[in-house]
């Protein structure tokens, strides 16, 4: 047996139904989180990018989107995603006691995987790190010194350092000297 609802509960739900408030409307999605941007709080990924694309790349690589983490990582240094093409730099990098040398030794790791792409290894496995990826990465001025210091000093302890860099001593100076 089938109950009808009684007039009064009908003309109840119709009346709720009209004086519901419309629902708020939406906020605009971020296109970029606050923290989840090229410059740092010492160094700026995009003028890094843009010295190491001229030097190492001879500007044949298109900029991808280039940010810091929004954490600090204690064992990755970067990130590459390269069917987004999007560099992820640990935030922790983003510190005074860090070389210059030593970002841009990592970004242009990062920007190795961009230029060179994922290779098909045996039984159809992605491999990253091939030998020609390792040989081209050796060649960048720099590369041993920045490992030696990763394996020596990473990670770093305590709070961040915040003291700017100086221009004219600065290893991407010395970079954009290098390769004119």
């Amino acid at each position: 047996m089938t109950r009808i609802p009684s007039l009064c509960v009908l003309e109840q739900l119709d009346l709720f139904a009209r004086e519901a408030p419309p629902p708020p409307p939406k906020a605009e999605p971020r296109t970029v989180p606050p923290r989840h941007r090229p410059q740092g709080v010492v160094y700026d990924l995009e003028r890094f990018f843009t010295i190491i694309n001229q030097t190492a790349f001879k500007n044949e690589l298109a900029q991808g989107a280039l940010r810091w983490s929004r954490n600090r990582w204690h064992l990755t240094l970067g990130l590459c995603d390269v069917k987004r093409r999007t560099i992820t730099m640990n935030r922790a990098l983003d510190d005074a006691r860090v070389p210059e040398m030593v970002i841009a030794s990592v970004l242009h790791h990062e920007m190795l995987h961009l230029y060179l792409g994922v290779s098909e290894g045996p039984n159809g496995t992605q491999r990253y790190h091939t030998p020609q990826f390792r040989a081209v990465e050796k060649i960048f001025p720099g590369h041993a010194e920045s490992e030696k210091w990763i394996a020596e000093k990473w990670p770093l302890r305590g709070r961040p350092a915040i003291r700017r860099k100086t221009e004219e001593s600065s290893f991407l100076a010395y970079l954009a000297l290098m390769y004119p």
